[in-house]
């Protein structure tokens, strides 16, 4: 299917509109939070400038970005769900897969944080849910939405919350909560608006200065939100692999050096906690 909509135009995925695609170029599945944070922006004209290759991308949820991979509509992929992605490579669908770079989920709150968010991530989310203030979740199976259904069921029982499993994934029980199905920017734009919660990624967050919300950090390995690259065995494995490479030499220095208001987005490698 997705190789018919190389030859239209323009592609619309749910919240947002894809760039134009020449079938000629080697094609990149990455993450929302790639392109919402303007990270991709930076990474990929370095790299065409570089070496004369150009690629073009669809930015999706990382589940769907595996589903290019497996599908064969996909050159190369970015993604930040570690336990699909260790599958993925295991199942025989990827060459190789390596981190390349990190940054930690926060919870967004309403400027005057209604719940009052703590330093201790359990706490916060039963305040969420015991006051069952609206929390927007994305709901797209992205990498945000896998993390966020891990932190909902790291709650299960405590002070009789409910949380239940269906088709929108792992999630507290309540009207409050409102599932989208949609990207980071559109969740957050959605969390400002209404005045609600929601799980983003930092570097998204920090793209986003129009909007007037709190980002909460938390001491917890459950925040670390790291981002792989996978190679797959394509025709255009050997620009695949230059990409890979860049990523760990002259793109992990853009990456570093990536800031906004003099805030650092990301930070190459693994992460050091």
């Amino acid at each position: 299917m997705w190789k018919c909509l190389l030859l239209v135009l323009v592609i619309t995925i749910p919240g947002c509109t894809q760039p134009i695609l020449k079938e000629e170029n080697m094609i990149l599945a990455t993450t929302t939070s790639m392109r919402d944070s303007g990270l991709l922006d930076t990474l990929l004209p370095a790299f065409t400038e570089s070496t004369g290759i150009e690629i073009d991308y669809i930015a999706v949820g990382s589940g769907a970005a595996l589903n290019l991979g497996k599908s064969g509509d996909a050159d190369l992929l970015i993604v930040h769900t570690p336990n699909a992605e260790l599958k993925f490579i295991e199942d025989g669908y990827g060459i190789e897969r390596k981190i390349f770079a990190w940054n930690l989920f926060v919870i967004l709150s309403p400027a005057n944080d209604p719940v009052g968010i703590t330093g201790n991530l359990s706490e916060s989310l039963v305040k969420i849910a015991e006051s069952e203030h609206c929390f927007i979740s994305r709901g797209d199976n992205s990498g945000t939405h896998m993390k966020e259904q891990e932190l909902w069921n790291s709650i299960t029982g405590i002070n009789n919350i409910e949380i239940t499993t269906d088709s929108l994934g792992i999630h507290p029980i309540g009207e409050w909560y409102y599932s989208i199905g949609q990207g980071m920017s559109a969740a957050i734009t959605m969390a400002y608006e209404k005045d609600c919660y929601t799980l983003s990624d930092k570097g998204t967050y920090l793209f986003r200065d129009d909007v007037d919300l709190i980002a909460h950090e938390f001491n917890n390995q459950l925040t670390l939100n790291p981002y792989s690259v996978i190679l797959l065995d394509t025709k255009y494995s050997l620009e695949s692999q230059l990409f890979f490479d860049y990523l760990f030499g002259e793109g992990a220095l853009l990456i570093e050096n990536y800031s906004i208001n003099n805030k650092q987005l990301f930070y190459s490698g693994q992460p050091d906690h």
